[in-house]
């Protein structure tokens, strides 16, 4: 990472002061995010009694931003000196950094800086953020703290996972859950907000893990990679529940998605199929030929589309050498998930 300009300026201000500057461009704070907002110090120079401290605002939101201000809480008899791009006051043990006129408005990801001059020696600053975009909302959300942890969403619910910037957009396996497009992530520089949509009742697996410019070095470095993993169980939404029966051969019936789909036939019937997949998922079948048992066949909408579901009849004696004449008899529905 380059030395900023207000590093070099620091620098030449303490050297003719007499003072030697000390460069700790690795000390950053932590990056907070609140909302819709993630801010990040850094500090770019720091000597016996005083810093020179960046702050990076990001808008993580999927809107643009029209304003932001960034907080902290003041260690080590750390107060503001000087400020440039931004307006600072304290109050109560907390100092607030406000955008100036030029650079409060920013678009989805986009990002923004200001600086300062500190006294005292404390370390670097853990800042908040926040500003006035609307922030992604979700019914269940997921932080690198949640690594290897497992989640329960239901069908037509939305996830929303956030993580630093030096991890990779997650990805998604298993089928439960689909990403909405999205960004951040290394090598954006930008903190990552994905959100998943539970499409279907099963499991999927979250994945994602950091990355850095030096692996793709020759020869790599050594730093370790770390893993991040989310367990996510998708479940069928409450809804109502239809029942089917002989007398709709050769119906229709719509549904929502999240209904329960039940179809009750006579013992003779094989238990039914629904073509196409991915409209209605399978939720168990008692019954049906050969058990002697009256068929029950239950489904879950869980995507908007059509299926048809079948099923025909059957009989012992058809399968005998001398098949006897029994004739088979079809039963389908049409089902319309809207």
């Amino acid at each position: 990472m380059g030395v900023s300009r207000w590093t070099v300026l620091a620098a030449t201000v303490l050297a003719a002061a007499g003072l030697t500057p000390v460069l700790v461009g690795g000390a950053s704070g932590a990056a907070a995010v609140a909302g819709g907002c993630a801010a990040t110090a850094h500090i770019d120079a720091q000597w016996g009694d005083g810093q020179i401290v960046t702050v990076t605002v990001v808008n993580t939101a999927a809107t643009a931003a029209t304003r932001w201000a960034v907080s902290w809480t003041p260690t080590g008899g750390q107060r503001v000196v000087s400020v440039w791009n931004a307006a600072v006051t304290t109050a109560n043990g907390t100092t607030t950094a406000a955008n100036a006129s030029w650079n409060g408005a920013l678009a989805p990801g986009a990002s923004t800086t200001f600086g300062m001059q500190l006294a005292g020696t404390g370390a670097a600053l853990t800042p908040t953020c926040t500003n006035d975009a609307a922030t992604p909302s979700g019914d269940a959300s997921a932080t690198v703290a949640d690594n290897g942890a497992t989640l329960t969403l239901t069908v037509g619910q939305t996830l929303v996972v956030t993580l630093p910037v030096g991890y990779l957009p997650p990805t998604a396996t298993g089928g439960a859950v689909v990403p909405e497009p999205g960004g951040g992530g290394w090598p954006t520089g930008q903190p990552i907000v994905a959100r998943f949509d539970a499409v279907a009742p099963g499991t999927a697996e979250l994945r994602s893990q950091t990355d850095d410019p030096c692996f793709h070095t020759t020869p790599p470095c050594a730093r370790p990679v770390q893993q991040w993993l989310l367990h996510v169980t998708v479940v069928p939404a409450a809804g109502r529940t239809v029942t089917v029966g002989s007398s709709d051969n050769a119906g229709s019936v719509t549904l929502h998605i999240g209904d329960t789909l039940v179809v009750s036939l006579p013992a003779m019937y094989v238990p039914p199929t629904a073509v196409p997949a991915g409209v209605l998922a399978a939720a168990g079948t008692t019954g049906g030929y050969p058990t002697g048992q009256p068929l029950v066949a239950r489904y879950t909408a869980v995507a908007a589309g059509q299926a048809d579901v079948s099923t025909i009849s059957d009989a012992a004696c058809i399968h005998e050498p001398l098949p006897c004449p029994s004739p088979q008899v079809p039963w389908r529905l049409h089902v319309t998930v809207a």
